[in-house]
């Protein structure tokens, strides 16, 4: 089965009790988003294994993430065998992000330059630390530059373009 455009939402932790059940890391901010797509999709963490489709699944909203019971997986060894997959959802399943919001997985890749033009590199990889997001920026020399993800450090997302504009604020920078 041909997997869609899918957007990485979680990670699965580990078995959760013993009927096939696991507790999940959400990485957004609505785990409910999730929780109503028609179907989900395991992403497993071995290299060369195809996403898993999940059109069969219960879950419950806990602090940080939710339990997630999948049709399919009714044994604790089952479902262990399922920690470290990542759990995604097709882009067609998700709702449209309003104006200025964004999936995290548009930010991944884009181009960032300075409100002066100075590109700094491209985005690698988020951090989520506590309720905020903090981008990690890669120059072509491997440097890494962490800028937080907010109106007043990053005043500008074009997703069309690629890139993004990184505010010159006093000590942003200065790594």
């Amino acid at each position: 089965m041909d997997s869609p455009n899918l957007i990485t939402l979680g990670k699965v932790l580990r078995p959760h009790g013993v009927h096939g059940a696991v507790k999940v890391a959400y990485y957004g901010r609505d785990p409910d988003t999730a929780l109503k797509a028609p179907r989900l999709w395991l992403i497993p963490r071995l290299e060369g294994k195809e996403p898993i489709a999940i059109r069969d699944y219960k879950g419950k909203i806990i602090p940080g993430g939710f339990i997630l019971k999948l049709g399919g997986y009714s044994t604790r060894d089952a479902a262990a065998e399922l920690t470290g997959s990542a759990l995604a959802v097709a882009r067609t399943d998700l709702p449209e992000p309003d104006e200025d919001e964004y999936y995290q997985a548009d930010l991944l890749n884009l181009e960032a330059v300075t409100t002066g033009g100075k590109i700094l590199g491209r985005v690698k990889s988020l951090l989520e630390q506590g309720e905020f997001l903090v981008l990690v920026i890669n120059d072509s020399e491997g440097h890494e530059t962490l800028v937080p993800f907010s109106e007043d450090s990053v005043p500008e997302v074009d997703l069309i373009a690629g890139r993004l504009v990184v505010s010159e604020l006093p000590g942003l920078l200065d790594q």
